[in-house]
């Protein structure tokens, strides 16, 4: 292994590179000209009014520091792997809060957190294809947090005319400073708890993927 290797899988290496890569988003936001399209039944949420669950793909989430409504603390459902950690580091220089877990580790404890988050009055940011995909494909994970917290799904998404699409498996959208940014809040997905979690599932990825395309088309279009 190479020293560069050690030194970023190193917690001190981890710490500088979360610092470097919390100022990238930073410049990337503050020099962008920004747009929010929110539907108007989500606009009360976006003002603290009211709690619930941010939907991002895995590939979109960049930005997610952004969507941070008043009010309400914003928790993030990260993995534990090591670039679980690194996200975690990286947005708690936003002053976002994480939550340990995925479907493959830490999931009922990572429920039970979520929950107790959720009915305490935090939002919470879940994306929906991670950690390990397909691409925006949702599981059936945040239709069973939803149906069981009786709080609504939020799909949100972001594009940006400047940007970097990463060869990972997320297709990670990386945005560039100085471009034009437009974020997309879409209406509030209430799920009952007799609903069947397939259809459910499919009715938040069909939301999310629409919203990925109206996105891409404003600021592409």
């Amino acid at each position: 292994m190479s020293l560069t290797k050690k030194f970023l899988k190193s917690e001190f290496g981890q710490k500088i590179l979360s610092r470097i890569l919390a100022g990238f988003i930073w410049l990337v936001y503050v020099s962008s000209r920004k747009t929010f399209v929110i539907d108007d039944d989500s606009k009360p949420y976006m003002r603290g009014e009211g709690n619930g669950i941010f939907s991002f793909w895995h590939g979109r989430m960049m930005l997610l520091p952004a969507i941070c409504p008043p009010k309400h603390k914003m928790r993030v459902l990260i993995s534990h792997h090591r670039d679980g950690l690194l996200i975690s580091r990286t947005i708690g220089h936003f002053g976002q809060a994480t939550v340990s877990g995925s479907s493959s580790k830490g999931g009922k404890e990572a429920v039970s957190e979520i929950l107790r988050a959720l009915e305490n009055g935090d939002n919470i940011s879940i994306t929906p294809d991670g950690p390990r995909g397909p691409t925006q494909v949702a599981t059936k994970g945040i239709v069973t947090l939803a149906r069981l917290s009786k709080k609504p799904i939020l799909p949100v998404t972001f594009s940006a005319t400047r940007n970097h699409r990463l060869r990972s498996w997320d297709r990670f959208m990386l945005a560039m400073p100085f471009g034009r940014i437009v974020f997309y809040i879409g209406p509030p997905m209430l799920i009952d708890e007799n609903a069947d979690e397939d259809t459910a599932r499919m009715q938040v990825e069909t939301a999310m993927n629409s919203l990925v395309e109206k996105a891409d088309e404003a600021v592409h279009g």
